[in-house]
């Protein structure tokens, strides 16, 4: 390009000369580029000299660095010509202008690479990918895959495992569906494997639980040490219950599914017990399945012997564990049991004292339950080497329970009228001891209230003394009917403890009732559709897994004061997504982006609290076709 400009040598104005480039980068960018201040030229020359210069100049950048085979172009310009543009072109190759157009092609690549046309964007394969993401990185924590690692597992099979774990612990599906869920719900196989198009297999799937529960012992132990570091877990504390699972089918060849009490009242099905023992924290210490039809008391001595294997015994009395067991358990052996082996225990009285008296300096407690509602907490009479019992009053608890007296009482006496009725129908139950017995099945139907009735049978005339005439009855005493109404007694062995501190230890049986909750409701181990019994133990170990996770998460929530439950956690972390991204460049190629999504407020707080991290990855480039 030139231009007039004043030139002192010659005292006029004279064509200043510049060597410019104009180039359309690769995003189609015009772009201009001055290579070479000429100046003023000299010499004599023609502006037909000047144009060849210009065309000798770009066949030089457009040949550079390539031999002539034959005569060069530039010989057919005149010596003039052919001398400016050499000597033009060496001195932009020596300060660096013509690599300093091949970098700004370069530099326009990679913005072209990233300039999408949003007409051609699209996105596809959105899968779920916060519940997971937070079950992984809890398992990292517990050390669950170093430890299958050790036992000498492959990888790909700890990938199957955990895999199948965490779509158990987020979604709670059957194994069938767990792979239905993998393929086009759940980001979880591109989370443990980092690829996208990896799937464990179907056989695979199905033998995880058995493989797992096979290192049930050790699995428990490695957890058990494992949270305990985690979290400076003193273990001082063991809660024990039992709960039930019951099953969807006969189970004709089983041998533990029986029938017994179910606690969900499904005693049209088999069951299968679990018995628990958990520390404080939630943690599970000991598990063992047991035959359905397992009574509570039967099932403490293993449980103890366990424990008691599992914890040391500390020398000094004041460090002694102490067991927190409800009535059902609180058998007068097991107590002994349980003192035998070196522990302490505190439960409900499993008998209402009948004649007992206050200490004579004791002093009334009172306390909230979780409703806010009073309770009143006072110290019985202690008897020399006996154990210390702790009166309970709830208001509470005895307008419930003289609400159910009345409801029990009037459908007692329902039954009652039923009988007397019956009395003078025609073809109505009147022989004298089909009575008595009808009575008594109403009698063992409703044993809480009949038990204060009194029933008087009045036979028919001497002339028909087989049949019944009459029935008559009477409350003997009706004050005594709710006299104990919202009255328990909590027993120890321990002296030190004041009523206070009683009824907070005693509190703790309700962590493990939030464990059955969390295992039968969030974790939905209930029913059981196995045939097999080692299956059957095997899917509800694996529920148990699963619950080491959700309470290894819980708990770093509850101790940062967020106590909602699994499915909240799991509603909440389920609005992370994973998405790709697909799209036309403006060089004319298709790029693929695999991107996860920015967490919600909800979502990024738990990540927070947990201290996790809040992405398992930003962005991918997965790969670019024309």
């Amino acid at each position: 390009m030139s231009q007039p400009r004043y030139n002192p040598r010659t005292q006029c104005d004279d064509w200043y000369y510049r060597i410019k480039e104009s180039f359309r980068d690769l995003s189609g960018r015009v772009r201009c580029r001055v290579m070479l201040n000429v100046g003023f030229i000299d010499e004599p020359h023609r502006p037909e000299d000047i144009r060849d210069i210009g065309k000798c100049l770009t066949y030089l950048s457009k040949h550079q660095g390539q031999q002539d085979l034959f005569s060069s172009p530039l010989s057919r310009y005149n010596e003039f010509v052919r001398r400016k543009a050499e000597e033009f072109w060496r001195e932009m190759v020596n300060n660096g202008s013509i690599d300093a157009v091949n970098a700004a092609l370069e530099e326009s690549r990679g913005q072209a690479e990233r300039l999408v046309d949003v007409n051609t964007v699209k996105h596809t394969d959105a899968r779920d990918v916060g519940a997971e993401w937070i079950c992984l990185q809890a398992i990292r924590e517990l050390g669950i895959d170093k430890f299958l690692a050790k036992e000498g597992w492959s990888e790909i099979r700890i990938n199957t495992a955990l895999a199948h774990l965490i779509t158990r612990t987020v979604y709670s599906p059957s194994e069938l569906k767990s792979l239905r869920i993998m393929d086009e719900n759940s980001a979880v196989c591109e989370l443990i494997s980092g690829s996208t198009d990896w799937r464990p297999g179907f056989q695979s799937i199905y033998k995880v639980a058995p493989s797992l529960y096979e290192l049930k012992d050790k699995l428990e132990d490695h957890l058990c040490r494992r949270t305990d570091d985690l979290f400076n877990i003193t273990n001082r504390i063991a809660i024990f219950d039992l709960t039930n699972f019951y099953f969807e089918g006969r189970k004709d060849s089983s041998v533990k599914a029986r029938f017994g009490r179910s606690k969900e009242k499904r005693s049209d099905c088999k069951l299968l017990v679990l018995a628990l023992c958990i520390n404080r924290e939630g943690f599970i210490r000991y598990s063992s399945i047991l035959a359905g039809n397992t009574a509570d008391p039967n099932s403490l001595p293993d449980m103890v012997d366990t424990l008691n294997s599992k914890t040391r015994v500390p020398n000094d009395p004041k460090d002694k564990v102490l067991v927190c067991l409800d009535a059902g358990i609180a058998t007068e052996e097991n107590l002994r049991k349980i003192k035998g082996k070196g522990y302490n225990y505190l439960c409900v009285s499993r008998r209402r004292l009948a004649d007992y008296e206050l200490a004579p300096d004791a002093k009334t407690v009172t306390v909230q339950d979780s409703k806010r509602q009073p309770i009143s907490l006072t110290q019985v009479r202690h008897e020399e080497g006996g154990d210390y019992y702790l009166e309970i009053k709830s208001p509470a608890k005895e307008l419930k329970e003289t609400s159910m007296n009345r409801k029990f009482k009037e459908r007692f006496e329902e039954e009652l009228q039923k009988a007397r009725e019956s009395l003078t129908k025609k073809n109505g139950t009147k022989a004298y001891e089909k009575v008595i017995e009808r009575v008594g099945r109403a009698r063992q139907k409703y044993p809480s209230i009949s038990k204060y009735y009194v029933i008087d049978y009045i036979a028919d005339n001497p002339k028909n003394p087989k049949n019944m005439a009459d029935i008559q009855w009477r409350i003997a005493v009706p004050e005594n009917v709710d006299k104990d109404s919202g009255v328990y007694f909590l027993r120890t062995n321990v002296a030190t403890f004041d009523e206070k501190t009683t009824w907070d230890y005693y509190n703790l049986t309700r962590e493990i009732e939030c464990t059955n909750r969390q295992l039968k409701t969030d974790l939905n181990l209930r029913p059981i559709h196995h045939k097999k019994d080692d299956r059957s133990d095997a899917h509800l170990f694996l529920g148990q897994l699963s619950y080491w996770i959700v309470n290894t998460i819980r708990y770093r929530l509850k101790q940062a004061g967020e106590n909602c439950y699994w499915t909240e956690i799991v509603r909440r972390m389920s609005t992370q997504k994973a998405v790709t991204t697909e799209a036309t460049n403006a060089l004319g190629e298709k790029v693929h982006m695999r991107m996860c999504s920015e967490p919600t407020e909800a979502a990024n707080n738990i990540y927070e609290l947990l201290k996790y991290k809040k992405m398992p990855f930003r962005k991918i480039k997965i790969q670019k076709s024309l």
